[in-house]
């Protein structure tokens, strides 16, 4: 019997993590209708919060009902912070182009994550490349609060952007399905693999406003 393989499958609840993140983008959505009633002024407001919950979410989720609580409001206040980027697209965009690449991002997301937990493939040397390509990413998005892009530069940085969350959707899901996991590790996971998705979607569509303004 191979004992390291019964280890993994015992701590490897992944139709539970699955089953939670369901519920979780059902919140998610919940907070995006929410989101519509708010003014535009709450949207800094809404970032911060999000931003905290994620901190604690961080330090608190070995404690399980802290946990699954803090991942549900912080899917809550991430839905409404995230329809405020979503109308900013479709008013730039349109309606149907941004309903049409959400769509996209999320069968190409589905697909990276069904590919990533079934292969037999390891993707896990991709995680320092990947920490080290974010924090890239992290300061050149700082840097550009300073020196906008434009052109040509915006449609690289949203390219960058794009490319390092699918590949953090391959090395997340890669990752739970060789290594294992408790149930108490389950919402800081739901968060994890969350924000891949949107990001896929917000430099999907921050990709696609660079060409169309080319």
């Amino acid at each position: 019997m191979n004992y390291d393989n019964y280890a993994v499958t015992n701590r490897n609840p992944m139709g539970k993590l699955m089953l939670t993140f369901f519920f979780a983008l059902i919140v998610s959505v919940a907070g995006m209708f929410a989101g519509m009633l708010l003014p535009d002024s709450a949207r800094i407001p809404l970032f911060i919060l999000e931003l905290a919950l994620l901190i604690g979410l961080l330090f608190l989720r070995k404690k399980v009902t802290v946990g699954y609580s803090l991942m549900y409001v912080f899917m809550l206040v991430s839905g409404a912070t995230l329809q405020f980027a979503l109308k900013y697209y479709a008013a730039a965009l349109g309606s149907t182009a941004v309903i049409q690449t959400v769509a996209v991002a999320v069968l190409v997301y589905a697909g990276l994550a069904v590919y990533a937990s079934k292969t037999k493939e390891d993707f896990r040397f991709l995680g320092g490349f990947l920490f080290a390509s974010l924090l890239g990413l992290v300061l050149l998005g700082l840097l550009q609060f300073i020196f906008p892009f434009g052109g040509t530069m915006e449609t690289i940085y949203s390219g960058f952007g794009l490319l390092i969350f699918i590949g953090y959707t391959l090395y997340d899901f890669n990752r739970m399905a060789k290594e294992g996991f408790d149930e108490s590790e389950i919402p800081l996971m739901v968060v994890n693999i969350y924000l891949d998705l949107v990001n896929i979607i917000l430099y999907a569509l921050r990709f696609l406003k660079s060409l169309a303004e080319d």
